[in-house]
């Protein structure tokens, strides 16, 4: 499969039809010091260098879709990004869908930049999707989101995390009407999910955490989204809970996992055991 932008297929058509041949299960590229030293690796770029292209190996072609965290990546600075972008050309080859990991959101230009910088064959990452969060307004997303259209790329904002320090802004009743702030964020995803895409899954996805209870109600707003759902694994969500929580929009759902398939390395048969396993456990039938 080509890399995002080479193909006419929006984002979600190319994860749904990768996700029904391989599974819908994102592995979570986390390189975070305390794994790098588990592996017995240098905190160092040529120790993340090492990591990624164990997971590389491991992976084969066995996944849908990958989610490396860009500050894991950032903190070794340009050589650092180095590996990410090496990372984001070995899974393009073997047909696997990157979202970059950034949470990014701003105004105007700079939101601007950050899709230049992310998304689309054209872009210095060449992700095929990407984090973002609208602290700073939906609206002010939009030069971003215009974009992803323009690139066939995906976007996932973020509605519900799984972090208790979130529960409080997230749940936060609006002024002007009795809507939370994230079912909000949701009715304004899925106006312009359809307003691009009409009855098919749009562009822009919804990040909703895993572990957290109750989020029918909010997952009923985003008919037209595809789910991130991280949480699965240490933070202490099962694929049953997903299913659960997430009734009929499991369906649509991207379950990640990182600690819980990279705990397992540095042995490559270990960990492509693992991958394997997950994928699995992923698939709904």
């Amino acid at each position: 499969m080509s890399s995002t932008g080479t193909s006419m297929k929006s984002f979600a058509q190319r994860f749904q039809e990768l996700a029904n041949l391989r599974s819908p299960f994102c592995l979570g590229i986390d390189p975070t010091p305390q794994l790098l030293k588990a592996w017995q690796l240098p905190d160092s770029a040529e120790g993340l260098a090492e990591m990624c292209e164990r997971v590389e190996t491991a992976a084969q072609d066995h996944l849908a879709i990958v989610k490396p965290q860009i500050a894991f990546f950032e903190r070794f600075g340009s050589n650092g990004i180095q590996v990410l972008e090496r990372l984001v050309d070995v899974f393009h080859k073997r047909g696997t869908l990157v979202l970059v990991d950034g949470k990014r959101g701003d105004i105007g230009s700079t939101v601007e930049a950050y899709a230049q910088a992310f998304l689309g064959p054209n872009s210095a990452l060449r992700a095929d999707a990407m984090t973002a969060h609208a602290y700073l307004g939906f609206g002010s997303l939009n030069p971003l989101l215009k974009h992803a259209v323009e690139v066939g790329a995906g976007v996932f904002v973020v509605v519900r995390s799984s972090n208790k320090e979130g529960i409080g802004l997230q749940t936060a009743v609006l002024n002007d009407d009795d809507r939370t702030v994230a079912d909000s964020l949701a009715d304004q995803i899925t106006e312009f999910n359809q307003q691009t895409s009409g009855d098919e899954i749009g562009p822009i996805g919804a990040v909703m955490g895993a572990t957290i209870e109750n989020l029918l109600p909010t997952l009923d707003r985003l008919p037209k989204s595809l789910i991130l759902a991280p949480g699965i694994g240490h933070q202490g969500a099962t694929f049953e809970d997903l299913r659960q929580r997430f009734d009929h929009h499991a369906t649509r759902a991207i379950p990640s996992s990182s600690r819980a398939v990279l705990d397992r390395g540095p042995d490559v048969e270990q960990l492509r055991s693992e991958i394997i396993k997950q994928c699995q456990a992923a698939r709904l039938n």
